[in-house]
């Protein structure tokens, strides 16, 4: 295999446009057209001087005449010109919960979650709905719990630091049942951590944070093209169950580029039950269907309280142990009857061994099962993207026949391994690749372990 010596050309160019000769270099062993490669250096470079065009030009075209004395084989499959998409997993978020109703946000700038608000403020405004910058993300979280009880579908968008000052009003969402999506873009932590660097250790506030008996539904996007998808159905998912949904994103995720088709796949849309039922209206009703009626404001008979104390069916707090007991069994009711159907995750390739995994860890996952398929050795990968309530009979199925099971995630403490074997959704013997960031997961190091 052939190599590349850049040093002269940066003594050359003082140090300077190193990182253009590397872009031609690589470029060109992918078999992109030269005058494409030319096109988009004149539009980065803008109406910057005609030395740094002059310079930076040179350093182009020498990388991709360097190009030529490498002996490897990492050409594009030839092009299928297309309308597509360009983005970001933030802004596949943004659009995925825009398509999903979206109509309010309330927020606070937070590393690395802004830029998806960034990008969804004038979206947003396009279609008639409104961002608010809050004071802190305590105010954020309440903003949107109003929002929702307003009868508008409600987002906040936030990082770890944000999640954990949002876990009470989190509850109040919970107790009250009143819908509202949480975008986590996960970093390294504890505290401030690394706030431009990615890691998943979020898993454990996500799922359990908060005090009294708080389930909630927690969603992890597969892929940046899954960002748009998940989003979409974390809003229909809040709306029809009456509950906060946390979407736990990741820096690595959220801030990589992907192309996509224009038309991605979308979720089953569900809504809000509004219409009053026949009788006395009673907000919390105890009934068959633990999803009970929640009409708009200002719908005659239709007067309710979003009532965080424990409370009785009318919503009137109450100490008592059987209203209590009442209202966490017809909460829980609601997740337990949930199913997510083919949407729980997806299983690639196939093998005696699985990995198993989440959000940002699963592409190099799925490459370095690639690279053992071709070696004689398949490896299936399990992704997962309902993360609470666990898709308990999926995951069976995802995972019948494996003889080593193996849970990838990153992060320190091995959450996601902790949570899969509370609920016996592994067996004692599967195996747990854990460690924090702030590097991703390498597919050479995947198949090092697996080896």
């Amino acid at each position: 295999m052939g190599q590349v010596d850049a040093t002269p050309l940066e003594r050359a160019l003082h140090g300077k446009h190193i990182n253009v000769f590397v872009a031609g270099v690589v470029a060109a062993l992918a078999g992109l057209p030269v005058d494409h490669l030319q096109t988009a250096l004149t539009a980065v470079l803008g109406d910057k001087s005609d030395d740094v065009t002059r310079t930076n030009t040179a350093s182009l075209k020498s990388g991709i005449a360097a190009a030529a004395g490498v002996d490897l084989d990492v050409r594009l499959d030839p092009p299928h010109p297309a309308p597509r998409w360009l983005l970001t997993g933030n802004q596949a978020v943004a659009m995925g919960t825009l398509r999903g109703g979206v109509r309010f946000v309330g927020c606070y700038p937070i590393t690395p979650a802004t830029d998806l608000v960034e990008w969804m403020s004038p979206q947003l405004q396009k279609l008639g709905g409104r961002l608010v910058m809050a004071e802190d993300e305590l105010s954020s979280i309440n903003m949107v719990l109003g929002g929702s009880f307003g009868g508008v579908p409600s987002m906040t968008v936030t990082s770890g630091p944000g999640l954990s000052l949002m876990i009470e009003s989190i509850g109040l969402g919970i107790a009250a049942e009143v819908p509202a999506v949480i975008v986590d873009v996960m970093r390294g932590g504890p505290s401030t951590g690394i706030p431009s660097k990615t890691e998943q250790s979020d898993v454990n506030i996500a799922i359990y944070g908060g005090h009294g008996d708080a389930p909630r539904i927690v969603l992890a996007p597969t892929s940046v093209r899954d960002c748009m998808y998940t989003g979409e159905w974390a809003v229909y998912l809040a709306e029809s169950l009456q509950t906060p949904v946390i979407v736990l994103s990741d820096m690595a995720l959220g801030q990589a580029n992907t192309v996509i088709d224009p038309k991605p796949e979308r979720p089953q849309k569900l809504t809000r039950k509004t219409d009053l039922p026949d009788g006395a209206f009673k907000r919390y009703a105890i009934g068959t269907d633990p999803v009970s009626a929640m009409p708009l404001p200002g719908t005659p008979g239709g007067q309710w309280v979003g009532e965080g104390l424990t409370h009785n069916e009318t919503g009137i707090p109450v100490g008592g142990a059987a209203a209590h007991l009442a209202q966490i069994k017809k909460r829980a009711r609601k997740l337990e009857q949930f199913d997510p159907g083919e949407a729980w995750g997806s299983v690639t390739g196939d093998g005696d061994t699985a990995i198993l995994a989440f959000g940002s860890s699963i592409g190099p996952a799925q490459e370095a099962a690639r690279r053992l398929e071709a070696a004689g050795k398949p490896v299936r990968v399990v992704a997962l993207r309902v993360l609470s309530p666990l898709p308990l009979k999926s995951l069976a199925h995802a995972l019948d026949g494996a003889s080593r099971i193996v849970v990838m995630e990153q992060n320190f403490g091995a959450q996601l391994y902790h949570h899969l074997l509370a609920f016996k959704a592994i067996p004692p013997t599967a195996e747990s690749l854990a460690r924090p960031g702030p590097l991703p997961f390498r597919p050479a190091e995947i198949t090092a372990h697996l080896a």
